[in-house]
């Protein structure tokens, strides 16, 4: 659905993202690992088009995304930033609404606040609807937005045509239970059809939920493939700068990722 090709991005003559490709495809949740600074989130904003690419392209089935309209493009594809900011002080049920506007001719229908209060359900913050967004803390925050690209592909996930949803950090202020209930979450929209891109730092988040992992460092890709290919030592100590072992998960049979408390002269550089 969404293919990212060659992607270079260049800001103030410093390469952030080095010839980066990408497929997005229906069922399937690939996750975007690395470092800090390994382009990660910049490459994110290249298959938006929040960041031109110097070089490449990124297609939306098969058109190139400038000339996709903006709003055929929100019908099909929501977007999760890292941070949500408002001008006004809005209720968590507006801002779920405003997932909903690419679907309406300016006002809200009943319907509208019926998919919204569903999504605010799952997304479990239906508590919180009449809360005003920023009094809420980091954790609500990130699942109300949750909720709110949940009601943006709404229509398409119910009727099980393709669409995408693209995640940076989601879970970076959320408590273990509900990191692993969103996870959930999206795997089940990924097994419904949905492409699913997140960027995640959890290592072991990643190998018991991705179908596909993505590794960048020094803004090229550095591994690409599913968790038991890509969750080797060498490769995770090289791509992080961290010595590891690497065990199989006792219940869920993925692999495990366990940071070692020997730090080398590499390492002993590097902090």
């Amino acid at each position: 659905m969404i293919d990212a090709k060659n992607i270079t991005v260049k800001i103030d003559d410093k390469t952030l993202v080095n010839n980066v490709s990408m497929r997005l495809e229906p069922g399937k949740f690939s996750v975007i690992l690395g470092k800090n600074g390994a382009g990660k989130s910049t490459f994110l904003k290249a298959l938006t088009g929040d960041i031109t690419p110097f070089e490449g392209m990124v297609l939306v089935n098969g058109k190139n995304l400038d000339s996709v309209s903006p709003v055929k493009l929100a019908r099909k594809r929501a977007v999760m930033m890292q941070e949500l900011h408002l001008s006004f002080s809005f209720t968590a049920l507006e801002v779920v609404l405003m997932g909903r506007s690419p679907h309406s001719s300016g006002f809200e229908s009943a319907g509208d606040q019926k998919i919204a209060m569903e999504c605010l359900k799952r997304a479990g913050v239906d508590h919180l609807a009449d809360r005003a967004f920023p009094t809420l803390s980091g954790g609500e925050k990130q699942r109300v937005q949750f909720a709110r690209m949940l009601a943006q592909l709404w229509d398409r996930v119910q009727q099980q045509l393709p669409c995408c949803l693209l995640l940076d950090e989601p879970l970076s202020s959320l408590d273990l239970a509900h990191q692993h209930n969103m996870m959930h979450l999206v795997k089940s929209l990924s097994r419904s059809g949905v492409a699913v891109m997140m960027i995640l730092h959890d290592l072991n988040l990643a190998a018991q939920y991705a179908d596909e992992v993505h590794v960048m460092k020094e803004g090229r890709t550095f591994a690409l493939g599913s968790p038991h290919e890509v969750f080797k030592p060498e490769i995770i100590e090289m791509a992080f700068d961290c010595p590891v072992h690497i065990m199989q998960h006792p219940h869920h049979r993925c692999p495990l990722v366990i940071a070692s408390n020997q730090i080398d002269e590499r390492m002993r550089k590097v902090i």
